[in-house]
C-alpha cells in the first residue's frame, strides 16, 4: 500500500467517523473554552496504547488550572447532552421515526469515554502531564455500566 492511498484511505475515514465522534469532542471543548482553554480536537489521532480512540480533545493546562476545572472538562459530555435531551423530548415526537437515531447519537455524544473517566478519577495527574492525557485507571472499567444508564436517560428524557 502506497502513502498516499493510506493518506487518501484516513482521510475517507476521518469523514465517515468525524459527524459520530465530534458532537462529543465539541462538548470538551466548549466547556474548555468557557474556562479559557485553547482546545485542540483529533478525529483518528495517532494513538499507542491498549484501545484506539475515534476522536481526541485535548487542551494545555498548567498548575494553576483547578482540578474542578479539569474533571468539568472532562465530564462534559455528559451534562451538554443531557440537556440537549431533555430540550429536544419537549419539541419532538415520540412517535416519529427519528427517535431511534437521536436516542443512539445523543447517548455515544453524552457518554463518557474510558479517558474521560481516568481524567475525572485522576485530574493531578493531567495536571502535571500539562495535557487532558493520563495512564489507564482502574475506574475505566465502569464505562460498562455508566454507558447504559445514560442510554437509558437520554432516551427517557427525549420520551417525556
Amino acid at each position: 500500500m502506497t502513502d498516499d492511498s493510506r493518506t487518501w484511505g484516513r482521510t475517507v475515514a476521518r469523514v465517515l467517523v468525524a459527524p459520530i465522534v465530534l458532537p462529543h469532542e465539541l462538548a470538551h471543548a466548549a466547556i474548555a473554552v468557557l474556562l479559557g482553554l485553547d482546545p485542540v480536537i483529533r478525529i483518528l489521532p495517532q494513538w499507542s496504547g491498549t484501545a484506539v480512540p475515534l476522536g481526541q480533545f485535548n487542551a494545555e493546562i498548567d498548575t494553576s488550572t483547578p482540578t474542578w476545572a479539569i474533571q468539568a472538562v472532562a465530564a462534559a459530555p455528559l451534562p451538554v447532552y443531557l440537556s440537549v435531551a431533555a430540550l429536544t423530548g419537549i419539541f419532538m415526537s415520540v412517535d416519529t421515526a427519528a427517535i431511534l437515531p437521536v436516542i443512539l447519537l445523543l447517548s455515544f455524544s453524552a457518554s463518557l469515554s474510558v479517558g474521560d473517566i481516568a481524567i475525572i478519577n485522576n485530574p493531578a495527574e493531567a495536571r502535571e502531564a500539562g495535557a487532558f492525557v493520563v495512564q489507564d485507571s482502574t475506574w475505566q472499567n465502569i464505562t460498562v455500566i455508566t454507558t447504559p444508564i445514560t442510554t437509558a436517560v437520554i432516551a427517557i428524557l427525549l420520551i417525556l
